[in-house]
Order: C-alpha cells, then sequence, then structure tokens
C-alpha cells in the first residue's frame, strides 16, 4: 500500500510512505506534492506486482500508465458516477433557490469517463452505485458489489443501553449539508411536533445556515460541531436519521447500526445495507409527509425501535472491516483466476 504519508500507530510492513518523515512538513504545504510524490513511487513499484487497487481521486494519467503495463485495475468507488451527482445536485440547490455549490465539474465529469474506459473492475458499496454505472454503459461483469464496514475498537461502549428518557432524541451525524438533505430532515421536523429533540452532530454548510436558519433556531434543534469521540452521541440517540440525496455507503450508518440505533433514512441514505421494515424504514427524502410520518412513528413506538435496533445492531456485526475485507479479497482472486 503507497501512502504520502501515515502516522506511527498505522505503519507496518507492508505499508509504504513516499514521502520521507524529515521531509514531511515542507511536502504538505503544497496541496498537490503529496499525491505527486506518491503516485511517482507506486508507478516505480507496480513492475513487481500483479494488480493494481486504486483510490477515487488518483490521476488519469497514473491510470493509463497502469494500464499500459497490462495491470488488471481495480478501482474503488465511494459515491455514484459523477454526472449523476451532478445531476441529483444541481436539482437539490435549484429548489432551494441556490446557484450550485458543489465541485463536480464537467472537466471531472470527463475524466471520470477516460478513467471508466481502462479500469478493470469497480468495487461499489452499495446497489445504487452500481446501478449509477450500468445505467451509463458500464458491464456488469466490470462491477464488484461490496459494501463499507465499521471498526468496533473505535466505539468500545457501542454495546451500552441508553437510560429511559420522557423525550425521545433524534441524531443526524455527518457533514450538514444539502447533499445529506439536512434541510429536507429540518422541514419535516418542524411539522412533526414531536417532544424531543433532532440533534445535528457535524459540521455546517453554509448553505444550510442561509436557507434554514429559523428552523436551527428551534429549541428543539441542537447543533454540535465535530469531536474526536462522537460514539456518545451514538449512545445518547433514540434512532438515526439520514435522508441523504446522493450517497455511496455512508460509514455513520453501519456505526449508528451497531449502536443499536433504527435508521430512518432515504435509499440512498439507507446504503443497501438498512433493510425496510427490519432495521429501519426507508423513504423518498422529498416525501415530506412520509418523513413526518417516520419521524412520529419511530418517535411513539419504543417497542418498535427495540425491536429495528436489536436487529440493526446485529446487523451491524457482519460488516466489521475485517470481514468486509476478506470478502473483497475473495471478490479479486476470483476475478484473478477467471481473467
Amino acid at each position: 500500500m503507497v501512502v504520502p504519508s501515515c502516522d506511527r500507530s498505522c505503519r507496518d510492513s507492508n505499508i509504504v510512505e513516499a514521502i520521507p518523515s524529515f521531509l514531511k512538513k515542507l511536502y504538505y504545504l503544497s496541496p498537490s506534492a503529496p499525491q505527486i510524490k506518491a503516485e511517482k513511487r507506486f508507478l516505480k513499484d507496480i513492475k513487481d506486482f500483479d494488480a493494481a487497487y486504486l483510490w477515487p481521486g488518483i490521476s488519469l494519467d497514473v491510470v493509463k500508465s497502469v494500464n499500459n503495463q497490462n495491470k488488471p485495475i481495480f478501482a474503488e468507488r465511494v459515491n455514484g458516477l459523477q454526472s449523476q451527482a451532478k445531476r441529483i445536485l444541481d436539482d437539490a440547490y435549484s429548489r432551494l433557490g441556490l446557484e450550485p455549490q458543489h465541485e463536480i465539474t464537467p472537466e471531472k465529469i470527463q475524466i471520470e469517463d477516460q478513467k471508466l474506459k481502462v479500469i478493470d473492475f469497480l468495487f461499489c458499496p452499495s446497489p445504487i452505485v452500481a446501478k449509477s454505472f450500468q445505467e451509463a454503459g458500464v458491464s456488469e461483469d466490470k462491477l464488484l458489489l461490496t459494501t463499507e464496514g465499521w471498526s468496533p475498537e473505535r466505539f468500545p461502549n457501542y454495546q451500552s443501553q441508553k437510560p429511559p428518557q420522557d423525550e425521545v432524541n433524534i441524531l443526524f451525524l455527518g457533514f450538514a449539508c444539502v447533499r445529506k438533505g439536512v434541510h429536507l430532515l429540518l422541514k419535516a421536523w418542524e411539522l412533526a411536533g414531536i417532544k424531543g429533540t433532532l440533534t445535528i452532530f457535524g459540521a455546517m454548510e453554509p448553505a444550510i445556515a442561509q436557507t434554514c436558519g429559523d428552523l436551527l433556531q428551534r429549541p428543539d434543534v441542537v447543533h454540535m460541531d465535530y469531536a474526536l469521540d462522537y460514539s456518545f452521541a451514538y449512545r445518547q440517540a433514540d434512532f438515526f436519521a439520514f435522508p441523504s440525496l446522493e450517497e455511496g455507503s455512508a460509514l455513520v450508518i453501519y456505526e449508528a447500526m451497531a449502536h443499536g440505533l433504527p435508521i430512518l433514512a432515504s435509499p440512498m441514505g439507507g446504503g443497501g445495507i438498512v433493510r425496510d421494515g427490519i432495521e429501519g424504514i426507508i423513504l423518498d427524502p422529498y416525501d415530506t409527509d412520509a418523513w413526518v410520518e417516520g419521524l412520529r412513528k419511530l418517535s411513539n413506538s419504543p417497542d418498535l425501535r427495540a425491536q429495528m435496533g436489536a436487529s440493526a445492531r446485529k446487523r451491524a456485526l457482519e460488516f466489521t472491516w475485517p470481514q468486509v475485507a476478506a470478502r473483497r479479497g475473495e471478490q479479486i482472486l476470483q476475478k484473478m483466476q477467471t481473467n
């Protein structure tokens, strides 16, 4: 694994740091220098290996260079096709009366299209991600359906039970942005009239602060910035709400499920992991009435929350990172043996 640099705790015999430790501060003065250095080291080493596993954001030149060496390329996908994401986000900002405030440009879409022509296999973390590439003409045999995962060691108290309380606490955790549908959640919360608290945990996009200022000022809405230890936010919640408009398979979903939280999510937000009616409820993010009903249903049904929460915790245990890694390893070996 070639990386620009890494923390001392992550160093191992299989990790190659492209930047010498004593030059780290110098290289990171430039936004592009660490990636350029890592890519050069990667291309130097790839000749000794049988295949390449490339992460999103790697340059087109590297992808082409590996392809020219006739090395099979496995590529990681975090989200779906960028052209689809752009359409979704352009529409979302338009509905708010705002100019698009994302970073997906025609140039980035063109570069992605060129990469797709030479990449052999794509790891897709959810069925929705896989579908976005199928609709763009990528052959099904190139798409490797997988999942993301979570790390139990990061949450030593994830099995703790929340003490009973009179009011419910609904949690959104992540970047509070238009892409993740926070504005839609705030509107549904206002209409639901629930006795409880909506906790939004994470940095906030200016567009949300601009368009939802009155909703954010409500006494039953609490906003907190990120912290290094956010396990307590999961442990204090009764269920997790995630109406994301454009997503892959968000890590917070796995973590919330591991903490025994039922999930109220959009199809994108559920990430292909949350099963409707089992670990949570899946709803169209723009169906405000359905979200109001869903918020009320979970808020007013402790038994339903307990049932779905138990199912969520059990299912999350199937997706720890070692298990996910082992399944991906098997997929790679199968493709290497048949191609």
